[in-house]
């Protein structure tokens, strides 16, 4: 039935894409905004990625394999603007996370995520992970606020594994928040979650969930790099 739902609004969305335009996020194919071809790809990610984590652990909760067409969406996301691709990213996260409401999962207090550089920001003239954040707080009817601010103003993007292992520097607003859901965009190291999950609890709260859209090969070998009693440390 959800398949249907979902096959049924490509079509409209395709249809509406043709007349204005769009193009698909992933491929940038013109007149459709998400190709069948594209959708296919990410749905097939999100079941495999799924299979991987059957029960949450307390550590992250990821929506999509990092595929080629997950990876062209966030990029053309992050640098140029194209937000056609916000709605099904954020439903694909928002999905994700009602599947671990109905298990283990607590109450949800407050949404933030983890800030991109000041520089990233001016340059762009917004923050893609805000703006995930913000699209999923709604979602949920869950508070959304700015929390974190980067200390180190150096990017992740572009280094090697090792130099990503050292991971940025945040520093947080005091809180009294039980449950907070920390959205970023893609783990690979998860030296970013372990960083800003270490200044929420310096803040002061109960616990950090970890959100992210996609997680790359390497996560399933560097969970330990965010997992819960290190980042209080």
């Amino acid at each position: 039935m959800f398949r249907l739902l979902d096959t049924l609004t490509l079509k409209a969305e395709n249809l509406v894409g043709y007349v204005f335009g769009a193009t698909c996020p992933a491929c940038g194919r013109l007149g459709t905004s998400i190709c069948k071809s594209c959708f296919g790809e990410l749905v097939a990610g999100a079941k495999k990625q799924n299979k991987k984590q059957i029960e949450y652990h307390g550590t992250v909760l990821v929506a999509f394999e990092y595929n080629s067409a997950i990876r062209k969406m966030i990029l053309n996301f992050k640098y140029r603007n194209q937000r056609s691709s916000l709605r099904f990213i954020g439903d694909a996260l928002v999905k994700r996370i009602r599947v671990e409401q109905e298990r283990t999962l607590k109450s949800i207090d407050l949404v933030t995520w983890a800030p991109t550089t000041n520089r990233r920001i001016v340059e762009r003239g917004y923050d893609h992970a805000e703006l995930i954040a913000k699209y999923v707080a709604k979602q949920l009817s869950v508070p959304c606020r700015k929390v974190l601010f980067r200390v180190s103003n150096r990017p992740q993007t572009g280094k090697s594994r090792d130099a990503r292992l050292i991971g940025p520097t945040f520093s947080a607003r005091k809180l009294d928040s039980e449950h907070l859901l920390l959205i970023d965009d893609v783990v690979t190291t998860g030296a970013t979650l372990n960083s800003a999950s270490h200044a929420l609890y310096q803040a002061g709260a109960g616990l950090v969930t970890c959100v992210a859209v996609a997680s790359t090969v390497l996560w399933q070998s560097s969970t330990e790099s965010y997992a819960l009693e290190k980042a209080r440390k």
